[in-house]
C-alpha cells in the first residue's frame, strides 16, 4: 500500500453495496437497469469489443483462442461486452466466407493459428462463435451498430455518420436492425442493443433523428422484445439536451436506455480543445465538464419521467503518457461513482487486422497490449476496481456506509496501525462519516477524525480537536 501526501489528497465519498449479478432478461425502472424477474439492479460494466471493421469478425482472434480471449474480460472484471457490428455483414456480407475476406485483404488465415475453425465459417457464424463463449463464461453482449459500411469510425466526412449520407441509407439500416433483432431473440446472452454507435457529420438535423430513432427503436423492440434498446444522441453521441423540450415519446415496454459517449477531446459545450485539461486547474475544469454532462444527458436520469442513461464509450491513452487524458479520466471518474452508472470502456482490443489499409494496427486506448497476453496499463484493475462493483442498490435493505475513494489511483483509503491513512483495495472495511455540521470527516466508531500532519506529510487519523483535522 502507498500512503497518501497531504498535498495530492482528492477524495470522494460514496456508498457501498452488493456485486453484480447474471441475469436476463433486463428492464428498466426509473434510472436504474434492473433484472426483471427480481427487481434487483443488473450493473452493466462493459468493454467494447471491435468487430465493424472490413474483416467483420471481432479482432484479436490472430493472437490467443477465442476461450482465452474472453477468459481475459472475466479476468479484468468486465459483466458485459459492447460487440460492434457493420449493418453491411447482416444485410450483404453476412454469408460470405470469413477466409476469402480476410484474403481480399491481404491477411489471407491471419486466425489460423490461434482459431482455425473460424476460417470454414461465415460472417454471422464467426459472430455466433463469439457470442456463444461469451455466454459460456458469463459475460452479457451489448449488441452495437456501430456503422453501416465496415470501416473504421468516425470521421465528419466519411459518408457513413447520419440518415442519406452515401453509406447509411435509413431503409437498409432497418433491414439491418430487424435481422440482428431476430437472429438473437431469445438468445439470453444478448440483452440489449444499440441503434447506432456516434451519429454524426454535416446532415445531422432533429427532424430524422426522431423520425428514425424511433423507427428503428420500434422494430428491435417488437422484432425481440426481450432485449434493452440502447439510443445515442447527435455529435458523436455527446448531445441528448434536446430531449428536454421533446422527449422521445415512443413505448418500448420499460426497455428505453439512453447512451452517450465522453473523450478528453469531446466538445462538450466551452472544452473544446483536448489542451484545456492540462491548461485550467483540475477543479474549475472538472467541475464545469461535469455541469455540461448534467445538462447534455445527466438530466434523463431525475425526475418523474427517469430514464437510464449509459456512458458506452469513454476511454484514455493507456501508454500513459497523455497528461490531458489522465486528468480527464480522474474527473470522470468521480462522476461515473457519484452517481454509479452502469458503462462501456473503449476498447478491450489491443490490435486490428486492419485499420484503414494498414496491417497489425496497434490500439493505444486497448486494455490489452499488443501481444493480448499483457494489460497495456498495468494498473487498470486498481484504477477501475470501485467503478467495476455495483455501488448503489435501490431496492436493497444493507445500511448504507461512506468510504474515501482517490481517483487518482482508483484506491480507497484504509488506516493502518500507525493511524496514517494508505490507498489500497476498495474492500476495505474501514468506513467513514461526516461529523457535527458536516464540518469533518470521521473514522466510523472511533471519534478520530482526518488530519494533515503537514505540507508533504501523510494524511492521519487524530484527534478532532486538532488545527488540521478536517
Amino acid at each position: 500500500m502507498s500512503r497518501i501526501p497531504s498535498r495530492f489528497v482528492f477524495l470522494l465519498l460514496v456508498v457501498i453495496s452488493t456485486s453484480h449479478s447474471n441475469a436476463y432478461p433486463l428492464s428498466t425502472h426509473n434510472r436504474w437497469i434492473i433484472d426483471e424477474a427480481t427487481g434487483q439492479r443488473a450493473k452493466l460494466v462493459c468493454a467494447n469489443w471491435a468487430g465493424h471493421l472490413q474483416p467483420m469478425i471481432p479482432e484479436g482472434l490472430d493472437k490467443k483462442s477465442l476461450k482465452d480471449i474472453i477468459g481475459e474480460l472475466v479476468k479484468h472484471k468486465f459483466n458485459c461486452v459492447r460487440l460492434t457490428y457493420a449493418i453491411y455483414m447482416w444485410t450483404r456480407y453476412g454469408h460470405e466466407n470469413v477466409n476469402a475476406n480476410f484474403a481480399s485483404l491481404d491477411v489471407p488465415e491471419v486466425v489460423s493459428k490461434n482459431n482455425p475453425f473460424v476460417l470454414s465459417m461465415t460472417h454471422l457464424q464467426a459472430f455466433d462463435a463469439v457470442v456463444h463463449e461469451l455466454g459460456v463464461q458469463n459475460v452479457k453482449v451489448l449488441l452495437d451498430n456501430h456503422v453501416s459500411e465496415p470501416m473504421w469510425c468516425c470521421d465528419d466526412n466519411d459518408e457513413n455518420g447520419f440518415f442519406h449520407d452515401r453509406h447509411f441509407n435509413p431503409q437498409e439500416w432497418v433491414h439491418g436492425l430487424t435481422l440482428a433483432a431476430k437472429h438473437f431473440s431469445g438468445n439470453h446472452v444478448v440483452v440489449a442493443m444499440s441503434l447506432r454507435n456516434e451519429l454524426h457529420g454535416p446532415r445531422q438535423n432533429l427532424k430524422d433523428w426522431y423520425i428514425y430513432m424511433s423507427q428503428g427503436a420500434i422494430t428491435i423492440h417488437k422484432t425481440n422484445p426481450n432485449v434493452l434498446v440502447h439510443i445515442s444522441g447527435l455529435n458523436y453521441d455527446t448531445e441528448l439536451q434536446f430531449l428536454r423540450r421533446k422527449p422521445l415519446n415512443i413505448d418500448l415496454g420499460n426497455k428505453m436506455v439512453f447512451e452517450t459517449h465522453l473523450y478528453s477531446w469531446s466538445g462538450i459545450g466551452t472544452l473544446k480543445l483536448k489542451e484545456i485539461w492540462t491548461k485550467q486547474p483540475l477543479n474549475r475544469i472538472c467541475a464545469n465538464n461535469i455541469k455540461a454532462i448534467d445538462y447534455r444527458a445527466g438530466f434523463l436520469t431525475i425526475g418523474k419521467n427517469a430514464t437510464p442513461f449509459i456512458f458506452t464509450k469513454f476511454g484514455f491513452n493507456e501508454e500513459g503518457s497523455a497528461v490531458e487524458d489522465n486528468r480527464f479520466l480522474t474527473c470522470l471518474q468521480t462522476y461515473l461513482l457519484g452517481k454509479d452508472l452502469d458503462w462501456g470502456f473503449w476498447a478491450f482490443q489491443g490490435t486490428y487486422y486492419v485499420k484503414k489499409d494498414q496491417v497489425q494496427v496497434d490500439e493505444s486506448f486497448g486494455v490489452m497490449d499488443e501481444t493480448w497476453h499483457h494489460l497495456r496499463y498495468p494498473n487498470f484493475t486498481d484504477k477501475f476496481q470501485l467503478l467495476q462493483r455495483k455501488n448503489l442498490e435501490p431496492i436493497s435493505k444493507a445500511p448504507i456506509v461512506n468510504i474515501l475513494y482517490h481517483p487518482l489511483s482508483g484506491q480507497c483509503a484504509q488506516v493502518n496501525e500507525k493511524n496514517e491513512v494508505e490507498l489500497g483495495s476498495c474492500e476495505t472495511k474501514n468506513r467513514w462519516v461526516h461529523g457535527e455540521n458536516a464540518t469533518k470527516i470521521l473514522l466510523q466508531g472511533i471519534k478520530k477524525c482526518l488530519t494533515a500532519a503537514g505540507e508533504g506529510l501523510p494524511i492521519i487519523v487524530s484527534d478532532c480537536e486538532r488545527k488540521n483535522s478536517f
